[in-house]
């Protein structure tokens, strides 16, 4: 879809709510410190209370869990300042405000409520392996992304074990596709084969939608669990436009899907974003393959290095740029900008914006519209000017 479909779609939905609404009447630094009010760590969440020091429309950095000291690496449950994380991957949130993050370094897929009570879900510190199971009896290999559906459940890639797992809100893990084995098929459950598979998206209609990493592929589960390749040729990483298996994708990492059916990939080998439209036809929003740079602007200007992570907010798309260690958004136009952190200067600054960043991977949308995200050690919330 191009930018002038986008525009026009863009249109014609505000135009059906109008006539709905007639119809019905590196360096370390902090620039602001941890605030410990337990009960409001979402400051703009609409059944919440703005903090004092954080008024309704204010932009920034600010902590969410998580610190920077020189013994802080770890994984360790707590509250706020006090939880540990180590090298978290992917996040996301479900409607009730929780937010869930990968932590592929410990094998284990942790849980941050609203009150920054962070808890380990699915899998036990250090353990590695592959196993379904209850809670702590799970078992992971490397899990990098996942995904909420509107019942609680997390859709995870075990990258590692190049399979796709469920856990359930009581943190009971199973195996919804691949077999463990590093491999390229389509079929059903474990007939379907994945090699290290990062990215993970949910669509409007039940379909999960996977960047497989390791076989440079888009594929697609659909309700029934049934797993197809809509883009992209096997073990071949390249870069070219085109349908379906005529596309080229290289180690692409994340996925996000858009209210109109568009799939955006983020092409981690090539540092560009690519877009796929409802008839399987993929295209380049930023970036240039081969070219990993720093550069706002549109979509034959824009350059970015390396990037990892996507959240899709109406018509706007967040990137984790992590060579970069900034934010990066695409709007409707497809034009590209710096929404935080500092091109080349990878640090962890809080507080005002841009302030700084260092490499950041799990970008999502959390419940209040702001965006979650994981960078060094921490999980932050970026409150973004509009």
């Amino acid at each position: 879809m191009t930018a002038f479909e986008r525009t026009v779609r863009l249109l014609l939905l505000t135009a059906s709510l109008l006539l709905g609404l007639a119809a019905c009447g590196g360096d370390v630094a902090i620039g602001v410190g941890w605030f410990h009010e337990d009960d409001h760590p979402w400051p703009d969440h609409p059944d919440w209370p703005s903090w004092p020091d954080r008024p309704q429309g204010a932009t920034g950095l600010f902590p969410i869990a998580g610190d920077i000291c020189g013994q802080c690496t770890g994984s360790q449950d707590g509250t706020g300042a006090g939880a540990r994380f180590n090298a978290p991957q992917g996040i996301t949130a479900d409607a009730a405000g929780n937010l869930y993050v990968a932590e592929s370094a410990s094998a284990t897929v942790r849980k941050i409520s609203p009150q920054g009570v962070v808890t380990t879900l699915a899998g036990t510190r250090g353990a590695v392996g592959y196993a379904d199971g209850s809670g702590a009896a799970a078992r992971f290999n490397d899990p990098s992304r996942l995904v909420a559906d509107t019942d609680g459940n997390l859709y995870v890639t075990d990258s590692g074990n190049s399979v796709i797992r469920r856990i359930a809100p009581d943190g009971t893990t199973t195996t919804i596709a691949g077999n463990g084995t590093c491999g390229s098929a389509d079929g059903r459950g474990a007939t379907a084969r994945f090699c290290r598979p990062r990215g993970i998206a949910l669509d409007r209609d039940g379909n999960l939608w996977v960047a497989d990493t390791g076989n440079h592929m888009l594929r697609r589960i659909d309700a029934s669990g049934n797993v197809t390749t809509v883009a992209g040729t096997p073990g071949v990483c390249g870069s070219r436009d085109g349908n379906g298996g005529q596309a080229q994708f290289c180690d692409p990492q994340d996925v996000g899907v858009d209210n109109w059916g568009n799939v955006y990939v983020v092409d981690t080998g090539n540092s560009t974003i690519r877009m796929v439209n409802d008839k399987g036809i993929v295209s380049t929003l930023a970036g240039q393959a081969g070219r990993c740079d720093a550069v706002d602007g549109s979509p034959g200007v824009s350059r970015l290095c390396a990037p990892s992570g996507i959240a899709v907010d109406g018509n706007d798309l967040y990137i984790a740029d992590t060579g970069n260690s900034t934010i990066r958004r695409i709007n409707l136009d497809n034009v590209t900008s710096t929404v935080a952190g500092v091109a080349g200067h990878a640090g962890i600054v809080l507080g005002p914006l841009p302030g700084g960043l260092d490499r950041p991977v799990g970008v999502a949308l959390a419940p209040d519209r702001s965006i979650a995200l994981t960078t060094h050690d921490l999980v932050v919330k970026l409150l973004p000017a509009k």
